[in-house]
């Protein structure tokens, strides 16, 4: 299983940015999040994106915005007839909202898309507004690569035509009208998704999974494949680690409570699996954390 905190290095910049990466090859997502924002605008493919245990179709002018630690996954079949080309931007927020002072309806629009916690995901299908946000992408990258990337006025004017550009009914306070419904197709794998945030902290059993929505182990482990593009398993430690490191960084709880508090009985096989997935073990984790919170 790949790592799934990935942390996102500016180097000093205020914004990470990749303009129109074009994949040809294999390409397998998986579950991780990052400390910062990050923004993703799909130019061509076809493929799934998982996100506060919803599914999306990915698919050309799709926009998804992901906050600070949300979980998320990307799922994309991509070959040289069908190949997958995005644009990303990762930004702090606390930097962005610096530029937007002196825009407070702007900046309490970027501030909702950070830090709404209604628990909507922020997934747009931009439909005949796609055009015009590619627009404001390639208007920012010929700065970027003029040199002027970092210009607060370059990176003040990105922001406030990308604000100009999404849903407006996102910042309402009403619900994400301008959000597309996830995939009529992807309901198990959401039930499971749902199953999963009841019951993660339990010591639980595919048997029990199955039982509960009712359906084999076999059809449930497939379809949850077929509509994420990964396995039950692999969501399954991916919300016990998401869940560790909140622990982790915000308590000071044993290493083994928080391993039984997130459904290990076993401490060791918790340090060996937290390892392999974030890179490090719980108390470097924990440690590497209270010095950036100090």
């Amino acid at each position: 299983m790949n790592k799934l905190f990935e942390p996102v290095y500016f180097d000093h910049s205020t914004m990470f940015w990749d303009h129109r990466i074009r994949i040809e090859k294999h390409f397998k997502g998986y579950y991780h999040w990052h400390q910062c924002c990050e923004c993703m605008l799909v130019h061509q493919g076809k493929g799934t994106v998982v996100l506060n245990r919803q599914t999306y179709r990915l698919q050309k002018g799709m926009l998804f915005f992901f906050q600070p630690y949300q979980l998320h996954q990307v799922y994309v079949e991509v070959s040289p007839e069908e190949p997958y080309e995005r644009s990303i931007f990762y930004v702090d927020p606390l930097a962005a909202e610096e530029l937007l002072r002196a825009f407070p309806v702007r900046r309490a629009r970027f501030e909702a898309l950070c830090r709404d916690s209604s628990g909507n995901p922020h997934a747009y299908d931009l439909k005949q507004d796609a055009q015009r946000m590619e627009w404001v992408f390639d208007s920012y990258e010929q700065a970027h690569s003029g040199g002027k990337g970092e210009d607060p006025e370059e990176l003040t004017l990105f922001f406030l035509q990308f604000l100009e550009h999404l849903p407006g009914a996102a910042f309402a306070g009403s619900g994400p009208t301008g959000q597309p419904k996830p995939l009529r197709g992807a309901r198990y794998s959401e039930r499971v998704m749902s199953w999963i945030e009841a019951h993660y902290h339990e010591k639980i059993s595919m048997d029990q999974l199955a039982a509960a929505l009712h359906l084999s182990n076999n059809y449930i482990s497939r379809i949850f494949r077929e509509e994420t593009g990964s396995s039950i398993s692999d969501y399954l430690i991916a919300r016990r680690i998401k869940q560790a490191c909140r622990l982790l960084d915000t308590t000071d709880l044993p290493v083994s409570l928080i391993a039984d508090t997130i459904g290990y009985d076993n401490p060791s096989y918790f340090i060996h699996l937290f390892k392999k997935v974030m890179g490090v073990t719980p108390l470097k984790y924990r440690s590497a954390h209270s010095r950036t919170r100090s």
